[in-house]
């Protein structure tokens, strides 16, 4: 459902500039540019919530809450706009420059070299693009296979090297699909939280994370969640103290 809603999404923001929401943009920008930076993003806010979704209204509306001091609001909203905007290098810069003025320092775990090799190629193109590419080998390898019933003869070779051209790239795609669907991420929100050993306030208080950090959430228990670290380190936290990505 993720992944339909994320090709859905993508889709309606390239129609964005033609609806009515672009004049609210437009005047959430020029607020923004005059440093009303709430009322930018009290705009902002009603163009999502009017069900207008697009990268770009998240990258400002990240920067409006960046201009306020509010970190981890900003991160949070960095972060969706990547899932539409992921080789752009001003968000990538500004989430640097946020993820700056937080206080968690969190070294992740080194990986294998195959595995960090394995992650470097899932990612190495957007997921919109590889859905694309994908599906532009799938068609010509359908194509070809028709090609190779009707004519035989060269067709089939070229049908054997389609199809080792597409299998690989549909394992790349299908992986990436799946994480894109089975990860869940948040933002903590709160300025400081304990991560406990169990869900509920009558565990051991097992270390303490700050505002902006960027967790993994594995499953929840009731107003519990609970959360991994890049660093290996997983405990419980209360669900109203981040968002989802």
């Amino acid at each position: 459902m993720r992944i339909f809603l994320f090709i859905v999404f993508t889709v309606a923001g390239s129609v964005f500039a033609q609806s009515a929401a672009q004049l609210h943009f437009e005047r959430a920008n020029e607020l923004y540019q005059a440093g009303k930076y709430q009322d930018a993003i009290d705009i902002y806010q009603k163009i999502l919530t009017d069900g207008k979704v697009s990268g770009e209204v998240y990258f400002n509306l990240g920067n409006a809450y960046y201009k306020t001091g509010d970190i981890g609001h900003a991160i949070l909203y960095y972060e969706r706009a990547k899932i539409f905007l992921e080789d752009d290098e001003a968000l990538d810069q500004n989430l640097r420059i946020a993820r700056l003025k937080t206080v968690d320092e969190i070294e992740p775990i080194p990986q294998l070299f195959l595995l960090a090799w394995w992650r470097e190629i899932q990612h190495l193109i957007s997921l919109n693009a590889l859905a694309w590419v994908t599906y532009g080998i799938f068609v010509l390898l359908i194509l070809t296979i028709i090609a190779t019933i009707l004519w035989r003869g060269r067709w089939r070779r070229i049908s054997w090297i389609v199809l080792w051209i597409f299998l690989p790239v549909a394992v790349i795609f299908v992986s990436r699909v799946y994480e894109f669907e089975t990860s869940k991420f948040g933002i903590i929100l709160d300025s400081k939280i304990s991560v406990m050993s169990e869900p509920n306030l009558s565990g051991q208080e097992l270390f303490i994370l700050h505002e902006g950090t960027k967790v993994r959430i594995n499953r929840s228990v009731d107003s519990w969640d609970e959360i991994s670290l890049p660093d290996g380190k997983t405990g419980w936290m209360k669900k109203q103290s981040l968002e989802v990505i």
